[in-house]
């Protein structure tokens, strides 16, 4: 089934929260609406369910790769070039320890910022935007099914929305 994204602006933060109740008693799902708005708005304000964020996933990964990797290097060195100096051992545990934390620090910094980035990147799926979102107005993106496409609308008109726009994806 073909998707249609609908969007609605509104320029009252109630009134658009309203529209977001009506979809949801008329049985659209929370996946297939969003608020675009330029506002910073406390997450869940309009009635939108709280989004589940993983960004720790990011710095943990990292810092187990960071570690893995500098473990490697730092045994795999002296083993490379061996070096006794007065019958000391090739692989030192206090230096190996030092280079092993750093790497992993390392890793979880960068994984961080790929994390962030991969969070705050935009949602472009639909292509379906307006200018007016940028200067105040808020809009209610839907994303739903031809059958269901006039039934949205109305529920947007009926709910206060200055102006109701319908793209094709």
């Amino acid at each position: 089934m073909a998707t249609q994204a609908i969007l609605g602006l509104f320029d009252d933060a109630s009134a658009a929260a309203d529209a977001g109740d009506a979809l949801k008693s008329a049985g659209i799902p929370e996946s297939d609406y969003n608020f675009l708005t330029d506002v910073p708005y406390p997450e869940g304000a309009l009635g939108e369910g709280m989004e589940r964020h993983r960004l720790y996933v990011w710095p943990l990964l990292g810092g187990l790769i960071g570690l893995i990797v500098s473990l490697v290097v730092a045994e795999i060195t002296p083993m490379a070039v061996p070096m006794t100096i007065a019958e000391k051992p090739i692989l030192a545990m206090p230096p190996l320890a030092v280079i092993c934390y750093t790497g992993a620090l390392l890793g979880a910094i960068l994984f961080t910022v790929v994390g962030v980035v991969m969070a705050i990147r935009p949602n472009v799926r639909n292509g379906l935007s307006d200018d007016r979102i940028s200067q105040g107005l808020i809009g209610l993106l839907v994303n739903t099914g031809a059958d269901q496409r006039s039934q949205v609308t109305e529920i947007l008109n009926e709910a206060g929305a200055v102006d109701v726009t319908t793209g094709g994806a």
